[in-house]
């Protein structure tokens, strides 16, 4: 990683091991990050400084997290953040929504995109299958919890440098 972000602007750490990079630098070297519906929630997570840059140190803890050799609760505890679009520490049905908008639009046809109505119901019936207490939202537990219990989500959530 060190050598990758050194190729892409040399000598910045050497001056500065605390340089920000910029999430268009990021995605130079990790490309996998910019092709994701969800990559401003990424970065959003891992900014250290909640500025879109990303310091080395950021970088570090991000690939750590998408690497293979990451424990999948580890990596479940980090998505619960992406997918939190409102901050609030609870998945909701908008926050599920956005997720379900972001993983069926579509750029080329508008009209191929799943509509609100439909993403509202895609997203109750995830509701309906992962909440185990009376409030209409999903812990952090209970994410990672639901993630242990999904064999996909282990290699959905990962990538390789």
């Amino acid at each position: 990683i060190v050598k990758l972000l050194d190729d892409l602007d040399p000598g910045k750490l050497r001056e500065n091991l605390h340089h920000r990079f910029t999430v268009e630098q990021v995605e130079i070297i990790l490309p996998q990050i910019r092709c994701s519906p969800f990559h401003d929630a990424i970065y959003r997570v891992f900014s250290s400084q909640k500025d879109d840059h990303l310091s080395l140190e950021d970088i570090l803890d991000l690939c750590s997290i998408f690497s293979l050799n990451c424990p999948k609760e580890v990596r479940a505890s980090w998505a619960f953040y992406v997918f939190d679009f409102d901050g609030d520490n609870q998945i909701s049905l908008a926050d599920l929504m956005e997720a379900v908008r972001r993983l069926t639009w579509n750029d080329q046809d508008e009209h191929k995109s799943i509509d609100m109505t439909e993403a509202e119901h895609v997203a109750r019936m995830v509701l309906q299958e992962m909440v185990f207490n009376q409030q209409a939202s999903i812990s952090p537990e209970e994410f990672v919890r639901f993630c242990s219990r999904v064999s996909v989500f282990s290699s959905a959530f990962k990538f390789r440098i």
